[in-house]
């Protein structure tokens, strides 16, 4: 028995020694009882250098970029067909005169009225309409565009021009030469104006006062064939015929100037 008992406790001292006693697994309570203690984990620690040199680092950043690149490059392609109202004012224009130069108003007109549609401010796709609508022989309807052109700039200098030309070949005079004086009076020295003034006064019936624009046209501009013909048969049918033939001459000067030039 006694041999029993000292084989029990020498058992019992192997296994405190096993885990040894001072050991935090184990640790002394009430009735010699004893209690495994709960272990607090560490949080793992990462080197910086270690997570941003990582395979995942760079491939994450490698999408990212890419995704930046992506948009940036669809952005870029539809900017380039959305035109702005200035861009879309532009192209019209440009196509327009485009056909304006060819000599092909009909197809210009379309160009023009989106021109007129998008710069609805702007004096100046009227006026490219009316010199298309007049080449056209849309005489009336031009007169109408170089109105609303005048009507949003009234001191539009070309389009008041051929507005009053286009009433002297529709035989509007009184219209005619309200026109061609306002041009004169802040164009003083415009000798195309005086022209168109001398045929309109003379298309109304006034000689003497066509005679004296055509005069001052010929003084702006001496070296102008057709100011010195019309004045030479203007002056023929006053009866002044000194003056015609002086006319006449220059007209013939002129000529032979150019035929030597050419």
């Amino acid at each position: 028995m006694a041999k029993t008992e000292r084989e029990q406790m020498a058992s019992l001292e192997d296994a405190i020694g096993a885990v040894g006693v001072g050991d935090e697994g184990f640790h002394s309570g009430g009735g010699g009882s004893t209690k495994k203690a709960k272990g607090k984990k560490r949080p793992v620690e990462m080197d910086s250098e270690f997570v941003e040199g990582s395979a995942s680092y760079y491939w994450h950043s490698f999408l990212l970029l890419g995704g930046r690149m992506l948009h940036r490059t669809l952005d870029w392609y539809n900017g380039l067909f959305s035109f702005s109202t200035k861009d879309k004012a532009k192209l019209y224009r440009n196509i327009s005169q485009y056909y304006l130069r060819r000599g092909a108003g009909d197809r210009a007109i379309g160009y023009l009225k989106e021109w007129v549609r998008n710069e609805k401010t702007d004096p100046e796709p009227l006026y490219q309409m009316g010199c298309a609508l007049a080449s056209m022989g849309e005489l009336q309807r031009a007169v109408s565009a170089f109105d609303k052109a005048l009507a949003l700039k009234a001191n539009h200098h070309n389009a008041l021009y051929r507005k009053s030309a286009i009433l002297l070949k529709l035989k509007k005079y009184p219209e005619a030469i309200s026109g061609l004086e306002a041009i004169i009076d802040g164009s003083p020295k415009d000798a195309r104006a005086y022209y168109l003034l001398g045929l309109a006064h003379d298309g109304a019936g006034d000689l003497d006062k066509g005679i004296e624009a055509l005069e001052k046209a010929v003084e702006l501009d001496p070296e102008e064939i057709k100011y010195h013909q019309y004045l030479g048969f203007m002056n023929v049918r006053k009866e002044d015929h000194q003056t015609a033939a002086k006319h006449f001459t220059r007209v013939m000067e002129l000529e032979r100037a150019e035929d030597d030039e050419s």
